[in-house]
């Protein structure tokens, strides 16, 4: 793995809405030697635009981003965004495109931690619960990378939804499917009752997440949460929780 050349990709949501992310996740990477390059001029994977129902425009950008790493000297691609994750390994090659290689942050970070390259050191002492991502989840089939990575860190305990509410069942976000941006009062319902429904009776005080567009939607749940019904639950990127552990 040391003389992979690893590119690691933002995604847009990541780049605009959560960049304070971005410089964790080189730091957890430079702990375990790993040199990555970022593209300047990254694109839009194009996913809201399929999303959408423009699928023209969708062949366009994904052409723009191909044609990116075409010229660029890389082995992997490592992104934290699920959806980029998806539009790479699924949708591209069903529009046309060869697929890309490509892992999410959870799975290549766990790579890393098995292979001796990446130790945590510092104990949290927390009790968490997991949000599983649609995109990530029920659309990828990545489930226990995340789960595993959580119990990895030290002085964490894990406690799991119920079976009805997590997993492929796990109810959405709020954030997915461009809901966010076309009915923002139903997105931030659904947020709310994930939190009040969900969450709240499990006994934590964190929920941690895997994709930077459920850590803002949650977030914002957590914020109405508190101020209108006065519970208070944390919300975590999974990255923030990695990279405190790393002592």
């Amino acid at each position: 793995m040391d003389s992979q050349r690893i590119v690691f990709w933002r995604g847009c949501t990541l780049r605009n809405l959560a960049p304070d992310t971005i410089p964790k996740i080189e730091e957890i990477f430079r702990k375990a030697g790993i040199d990555i390059l970022m593209i300047d001029d990254e694109k839009c994977c194009g996913y809201p635009l399929l999303l959408a129902g423009y699928e023209k425009q969708f062949r366009e950008c994904a052409s723009r981003v191909i044609e990116l790493f075409r010229n660029t000297d890389y082995s992997l691609i490592v992104t934290h965004c699920p959806g980029c994750l998806r539009t790479f390994t699924q949708l591209y090659p069903k529009n046309g495109f060869r697929p890309l290689r490509v892992l999410h942050t959870t799975q290549f970070i766990l790579q890393l931690i098995d292979r001796g390259a990446l130790k945590l050191g510092k104990s949290l002492s927390m009790k968490v619960t997991y949000h599983d991502p649609c995109d990530l989840g029920r659309h990828m089939g990545i489930f226990n990378e995340p789960r595993n990575l959580i119990k990895i860190v030290p002085g964490v305990s894990l406690i799991e939804l119920p079976e009805i509410s997590m997993g492929r069942y796990s109810r959405c976000c709020g954030g997915g499917g461009l809901l966010r941006l076309v009915i923002p009062p139903l997105a931030s319902q659904i947020a709310v009752d994930r939190i009040i429904e969900d969450i709240a009776s499990m006994g934590v005080q964190t929920v941690v997440t895997a994709c930077p567009t459920c850590v803002k939607t949650l977030r914002d749940a957590a914020s109405v949460a508190e101020s209108i019904y006065g519970i208070s639950i944390e919300v975590l990127d999974i990255v923030d929780l990695i990279y405190t552990a790393l002592g």
